[in-house]
């Protein structure tokens, strides 16, 4: 009996021994460190976490707390001689004022004036704009390079008033281009493409849709799955965001008409034989009905300090980096109600925490310097993880970026509830290899799903701004679901353990990266 305790013992203690630094890093990952994160960034006291907002600065304060208390280093900026966890900048927070102005004008003189919450609504610029213009029509306002498709061929568009019409079509070789594209990402390239040609301002229309859907004319009351009110919620877009400011906006406003607006710009049936046309070589151009446009957009815009929350464990290379990030920002609060945002992005959050908790307890210096970020502003444009990148002299050091948004759920595309989609570089597959590796070697609980990307087809989070700047990256992502920028999207809807594992191949991953 004394012998076999012994043997039992050294057996225990080489066990011990056996336990490498990656494997201390991995035991420290627990789902009820997870959880408390996770819910206490999305808990009321939060207030939806709205960029340049007091529940955005109370979740920046508590996650850069989180940093100092593992003894991160701060790598924010350096203020009175002493570096710390922010990033602070400052952005244009703008929305349409109460008072708008459009009309057109026929060929023969006949002016129609339009009427504001009824026949329009208005997306505006980050400064008031007043012009008056020629029109012009651009169809869907789109380009797709791998096709040689341009809605702006063969006419100067710079300077005049566009009709173009909502969203992406749905048929031929220009409507699959764009068939599995967000319709976030779709506005986000129309966007560029209006500032790229000089559009005055521009006229969206619906043709086969009725009023916009913001406009506050309704009749009854307004009746949803969250909400019954006598008037529409307000939507957490009425207000945008625009940064640099030392940069003047190019951005045109946008007035989005119904039918009465779309009744004088063109016949319905001249719309769809443009649709129509897509499906062929040959593109038919719609007569308009007038010839110009006088607008007004007035706009509200007030100057906000944001911020990131940076930290870093250095490592024993000078010129190598890794980055791990999350949007800590949400859709803040509207009419006493909160968006608290638990799967978007506390959960990323909560995963980039548990992260550097995990680094710290491996005892032992990376070969790689690891970055850690937690991002500002992104429901709005990515101007955190832009700034950022605009900003740091030390880009071209950064190996590998790897992003965290919405990772504890399970997404309306995912048959089981333990899948999680890996999005990442086509050009850098040995990111799928390493994490499958992971899976297999530690028996995580997960099934990837094959995301893989082109350059420049990033998706809708942080990585698209380290794409656009050529660095590589992966995302962990567990998909769309009801909740999504819903006040429903509560922590205890999230699946933790899913969220744990998903941390922990994270750090796996990561921490081989950052010492290869």
């Amino acid at each position: 009996m004394k012998k076999s305790l012994i043997t039992v013992f050294l057996l225990s203690t080489l066990n011990v021994f056996a336990q490498t630094p990656k494997d201390e890093g991995l035991k420290a990952i627990e789902e009820s460190t997870i959880n408390s994160t996770l819910t206490y960034l999305a808990s009321d006291w939060m207030e939806g976490r709205e960029a340049g907002r007091p529940g955005a600065y109370r979740a920046a304060e508590y996650i850069a707390s989180m940093y100092e208390f593992m003894g991160l280093e701060p790598a924010g900026d350096t203020v009175n001689g002493k570096p710390t966890y922010f990033q602070s900048f400052d952005v244009l927070e703008y929305k349409a004022a109460e008072k708008q102005h459009l009309s057109i004008a026929t060929e023969n003189c006949q002016e129609f004036t339009f009427a504001y919450h009824t026949d329009f609504e208005v997306k505006a610029a980050p400064s008031s704009v007043k012009g008056k213009g020629r029109l012009v029509f651009v169809g869907y306002g789109l380009e797709v390079d791998s096709l040689n498709y341009s809605d702006f061929y063969k006419k100067n568009y710079e300077g005049k008033v566009w009709v173009r019409l909502k969203g992406a079509p749905k048929n031929g070789k220009v409507g699959n281009a764009f068939k599995d594209e967000p319709a976030k990402q779709v506005h986000k390239l129309k966007e560029k493409l209006a500032e790229k040609y000089g559009a005055l301002a521009i006229i969206e229309i619906d043709p086969f849709g009725d009023l916009p859907k913001t406009s506050s004319n309704y009749p009854f009351r307004d009746n949803r799955k969250y909400y019954e009110g006598d008037q529409p919620l307000s939507s957490f877009y009425d207000t945008r965001l625009y940064s640099p400011v030392s940069e003047a906006s190019k951005i045109a406003p946008v007035f989005m008409g119904g039918e009465y607006i779309t009744a004088a710009l063109l016949n319905i049936s001249s719309v769809n034989q443009y649709i129509k046309s897509l499906e062929n070589k040959k593109i038919y151009s719609p007569q308009l009905k007038a010839v110009s446009a006088e607008f007004k957009s007035n706009a509200v815009v007030e100057r906000k300090r944001v911020r990131n929350v940076l930290a870093q464990v250095t490592g024993s290379m000078s010129d190598s980096i890794v980055m791990i990030g999350a949007h800590y920002d949400h859709l803040g609060k509207r009419e006493g109600y909160v968006w608290n945002g638990a799967d978007d992005n506390a959960s990323g959050v909560a995963a980039v925490l548990g992260i550097a908790k995990a680094v710290k307890a491996t005892g032992v210096q990376p070969k790689k310097t690891i970055l850690f970020a937690s991002w500002t502003a992104e429901e709005k444009g990515l101007h955190g993880s832009l700034n950022f990148l605009r900003n740091y002299v030390k880009t071209q050091d950064i190996n590998m970026y790897l992003n965290f948004d919405m990772i504890g759920r399970r997404g309306d595309w995912h048959s089981k509830d333990n899948q999680v989609s890996f999005i990442y570089n086509a050009e850098n597959p040995e990111t799928w290899e390493i994490s499958q590796s992971n899976i297999e070697k530690y028996s995580l609980n997960l099934e990837m799903f094959d995301g893989k990307t082109k350059r420049g087809e990033a998706g809708g989070s942080d990585n698209v701004n380290f794409d656009n700047f050529g660095i590589p990256y992966f995302w962990f992502h567990t998909g769309g679901h009801e909740d999504y920028h819903q006040v429903s999207d509560h922590s205890e809807k999230i699946m933790m353990d899913k969220a744990t594992e998903i941390t922990k191949l994270s750090y796996l991953s990561i921490w081989d990266i950052a010492n290869e």
